[in-house]
């Protein structure tokens, strides 16, 4: 990802069409999200509910195995689902919590499985809704959390009141959990360790002894026969309580990783408890005395739900989507398909081949590094490891075959071979790169904070001669005619280069959109592409066409036009689609 770039473009029309008559946009299989909740309807078998960092909800009908959205569209773009409750009283309710990505949270609730959402509560400045819990009574209390504390509502959400305002520490809420028998008894976690009511909020108490000061409590988990004996995982392990939060143990034997998002018993397999940790799944078997790291590492979880009839698990991961297991997570079964969520920062064309454009898949475990796509066909071509996001360039080298570049805050890396294999380079460019582009310039360029370099070979950097020596920031920009121009900004001091030469003066008004690259035409084959109120125009010198956006609030972050008239759009958080005229 170009961490200087930030292109976040709502379209407002949904269709597939585009603007000839029998063309059409085309999702490409790229399956993934960021999930951050399960819900197990208690009406249907097999169908579960998850909520996603894009504020998405899907629905699955066979188990988690596939996935569609619950609705068309986007459901709260600009936010990410905190909580996610299947009504047990009411088929087709579900509850979620919602926080903006720039503050502010929602209350939500749909009754017909998430195809319709009516907002109950809605805060614009605080953030009220980290944490959402239904409790055992009828009517059904419901409990929200955030950053004042916890409010309660007793008329399914319709009018709130605050409970523990002057309790000190009850604040930053971050989970909510009723006593499974008795609506009086809610508990809450914070970032500073656990509080608790028995009498329905009219008295709090910090139940925290055993516990370190910074344990951020992020989710409970009560026993069937014993509502006293709860678990919960923190940001510092997992803490055992057998009399309702009084005492706490902390369990850190065998754990590879200390931060645990989720902690759920298996109430198939006496003993069994699983933990959500950012280093992998962590399984106990012996009632969480000890744990063993039962995943790779690298995956890392971020939400947990068992089934109580079949006993299957449900992993949900940062990037990776879906997981289940069947045999007590010893082995773990991908079942993203149908999650469109993949984020893809940086898509270029091979200039050697009109039809192959390569791209980065970022924040995608197993999956993250350089992809090929051909049509509406995708393969991962990467072997070696590369970092979770970076940005990448293509061109032509000295022998003329194509020469890639990776460029992170880890540093550059190139590959020779097709992206297969990728190496550091002999004479890397100094400091820590900001972005790289492998045109529309004659040479590939990489800027890091100590300047601008270009290379011939992939292998040995050089300083583009007078240009800035100190860069906070660069971004690549279009004129007015449509042609490329680097901004780079050292203090107050803004400096452009067009290629050619560097200037500290704007020559030209400035453009927004995005750089995308024709490969079926020789060097020098870029255009801009740009959303104006949900039309995505491509302007190619004094031409431009306009295409239907594919779908509603893209974030858009690369293009690259293909053989045939194809328009590849990559984004951040939404796939990659095809244009096929």
């Amino acid at each position: 990802m170009r961490l200087w770039r930030r292109i976040a473009v709502a379209a407002v029309f949904v269709a597939l069409a585009a603007s000839a008559r029998g063309a059409a946009w085309w999702r490409l299989p790229l399956w993934g999200a960021e999930v951050r909740v399960f819900a197990l309807d208690p009406f249907a078998a097999g169908v579960v509910y998850i909520g996603t960092s894009r504020g998405n909800f899907y629905v699955s009908s066979d188990s988690g195995r596939s996935w569609a959205p619950a609705r068309p569209g986007p459901a709260f773009p600009g936010y990410y689902v905190s909580g996610l409750v299947a009504d047990p009283d009411t088929p087709g309710r579900l509850w979620a919590t919602l926080v903006g990505d720039l503050g502010g949270g929602l209350l939500a609730r749909s009754d017909d499985r998430g195809a319709t959402w009516a907002v109950l509560l809605e805060e614009r400045r605080s953030v009220p809704t980290r944490a959402l819990a239904l409790g055992p009574s009828k009517p059904r209390a419901i409990a929200i959390g955030g950053d004042d504390g916890v409010r309660l509502s007793g008329d399914g959400g319709r009018t709130w009141s605050r409970t523990g305002e002057g309790v000190d520490g009850l604040h930053q809420v971050e989970s909510l959990a009723f006593d499974p028998a008795d609506a009086n008894v809610l508990y809450a976690g914070t970032w500073r360790q656990a509080f608790r009511t028995r009498d329905g909020g009219a008295s709090w108490r910090r139940i925290a002894d055993g516990m370190v000061l910074d344990a951020t409590v992020y989710a409970w988990d009560f026993d069937g026969a014993d509502a006293n004996d709860v678990w919960v995982s923190t940001c510092g392990w997992v803490y055992h309580s057998k009399d309702g939060g009084d005492r706490w143990t902390r369990y850190t034997s065998g754990f590879t990783n200390r931060r645990s998002h989720a902690v759920r018993r298996d109430p198939t397999r006496p003993g069994v408890i699983y933990a959500a940790t950012v280093g992998g799944l962590h399984r106990s078997g012996d009632g969480g005395a000890t744990w063993t790291r039962v995943s790779r590492e690298s995956l890392v979880v971020t939400a947990l739900e068992v089934d109580r009839k079949t006993g299957r698990l449900y992993v949900g991961t940062e990037g990776e989507g879906v997981f289940t297991s069947d045999d007590g997570g010893r082995t773990l079964e991908p079942g993203s398909r149908g999650l469109t969520e993949a984020r893809v920062p940086e898509l270029v064309a091979d200039p050697n081949d009109p039809g192959r454009v390569y791209f980065f898949r970022a924040f995608a475990g197993e999956e993250s590094g350089v992809w090929e796509t051909t049509g509406r066909d995708v393969r991962k071509v990467s072997r070696d490891a590369l970092p979770a996001t970076a940005s990448l360039a293509a061109f032509r080298g000295p022998t003329g075959r194509t020469v890639l570049l990776v460029a992170s805050a880890t540093g550059v890396r190139v590959s020779k071979d097709g992206g297969a294999r990728w190496s550091a380079p002999e004479a890397p460019p100094p400091g820590a790169p900001m972005g790289v582009w492998g045109g529309p310039f004659d040479a590939p360029v990489v800027v890091t904070d100590e300047g601008v370099f270009t290379t011939a070979d992939g292998d040995r950097f050089e300083a583009v001669p007078g240009g800035l020596r100190k860069v906070g920031a660069a971004e690549l920009l279009a004129d007015a005619n449509g042609g490329p121009l680097l901004e780079l900004r050292s203090g107050t001091t803004l400096s452009y280069w067009d290629g050619r030469a560097w200037s500290t003066r704007k020559k030209a008004a400035l453009g927004g959109g995005i750089f995308i690259q024709s490969t079926g035409k020789p060097t020098g084959g870029w255009s801009n592409l740009q959303d104006v109120d949900g039309t995505l125009w491509w302007q190619e010198g004094r031409n431009r066409r306009a295409f239907t956006s594919p779908r509603a609030s893209l974030t858009l972050a690369s293009a690259a036009a293909s053989a045939g008239g194809r328009v590849y759009v990559a984004t951040m958080g939404d796939g990659l689609f095809l244009f096929e005229p």
